[in-house]
C-alpha cells in the first residue's frame, strides 16, 4: 500500500432526487468542484480523485484541474464506486467523501483519520452533528444516527430517531441539561480501512439497507464496527434542487 490516505468523491449523473447533481451550479461553479476544492484542504491526503462513469462529469473535473478515475457503469452504490477506484490507488485508509457535501470542515476528516488509525478494531469511521431544528429532525432527507455510549453506531434512519418520549426528563430532548438536542444528523463522509472497504462491497445487500435506502446499514447488519465522530459544525448537503440556495448561503459565510 502507498503511504498516506486517499480521498475519493463518487459522482454519478443519475440521481433519483436530483439528476445531474454533481454538475449543478452553486454560486457559478459546479457542485463537484466545490467539494473537490474543499477536499484538497484536508492535510495529509496523498490523492484526491473523483470516481465517475460519466464523461460529462469527468470533463468538468479535468477542466478545473481535478483528477478523475473512470469506473464502471455497473456500480450499485457510491461505495462500490469508491472501492473500484481505490483498487487503482493503493492507499490505506480510504476516505469516501460524498460529492454533495461542500461545506464539511476539513479538520473533521483529520479527526476521523486519527480515529481509524488509533482503533485497531474499527472498520469504518463516519460523522454526525447535533440537530436542534424540528423540521430537520422530521425530514427524510436528513439521515439520523443513534450511537452507544462509546460513539459506536447503533442505527441510521431517515425517520426521526430516537423517538421523543416527553415523559423522560426534558420533553423531547437528548440533552440531560434541558437543552433542545433532538438527535444527530449523519454527515456523508466515511473513512474505511482498505480491507474493510473491499469486504463491505463483497457483502450482499441487506433488508434494512434496502428499506431505508442507506448502504451504511449493510455494514451494521453484517456486524461491522462503525464509529461516529461528532462535529460541532453543522453541514449543509445537497439532496434536492431546493438545497442549492441553502448551500450558497452557507458557502457565502464560510
Amino acid at each position: 500500500m502507498a503511504s498516506g490516505f486517499a480521498i475519493v468523491l463518487p459522482a454519478r449523473y443519475q440521481s433519483t432526487r436530483f439528476p445531474g447533481k454533481p454538475l449543478a451550479l452553486v454560486s457559478g461553479r459546479p457542485l463537484i468542484e466545490w467539494v473537490y476544492r474543499r477536499a484538497r484542504e484536508v492535510p495529509g491526503a496523498s490523492r484526491v480523485v473523483v470516481a465517475t462513469d460519466h464523461e460529462g462529469i469527468a470533463g468538468v473535473v479535468r477542466g478545473f484541474g481535478g483528477e478523475v478515475v473512470m469506473t464502471s457503469a455497473g456500480c450499485r452504490t457510491g461505495t462500490d464506486r469508491v472501492a473500484e477506484a481505490a483498487r487503482t490507488l493503493g492507499c490505506d485508509p480510504i476516505v469516501n467523501l460524498q460529492g454533495d457535501e461542500p461545506v464539511f470542515p476539513p479538520d473533521l476528516v483529520s479527526r476521523m483519520i486519527e480515529t481509524v488509525n488509533s482503533s485497531s478494531g474499527v472498520d469504518i469511521v463516519t460523522a454526525c452533528h447535533a440537530i436542534h431544528d424540528e423540521a430537520e429532525f422530521a425530514s427524510p432527507h436528513a439521515v439520523k444516527v443513534v450511537m452507544d455510549a462509546e460513539g459506536r453506531a447503533l442505527y441510521f434512519s431517515r425517520s426521526p430517531i430516537p423517538h421523543r418520549n416527553a415523559s423522560a426528563g426534558a420533553p423531547g430532548s437528548l440533552d440531560p441539561r434541558g437543552g433542545d438536542l433532538l438527535g444527530y444528523r449523519h454527515i456523508g463522509v466515511y473513512v474505511f480501512r482498505a480491507a474493510s472497504l473491499f469486504r463491505f462491497t463483497r457483502l450482499p445487500q441487506t433488508p434494512l439497507e434496502i428499506s431505508e435506502g442507506l448502504e451504511q446499514l449493510r455494514a451494521l447488519e453484517h456486524g461491522m464496527w462503525v464509529q461516529v465522530v461528532k462535529s460541532s459544525q453543522p453541514t449543509v448537503g445537497v439532496d434536492v434542487p431546493e438545497d442549492v440556495k441553502k448551500v450558497e448561503k452557507a458557502l457565502g459565510g464560510a
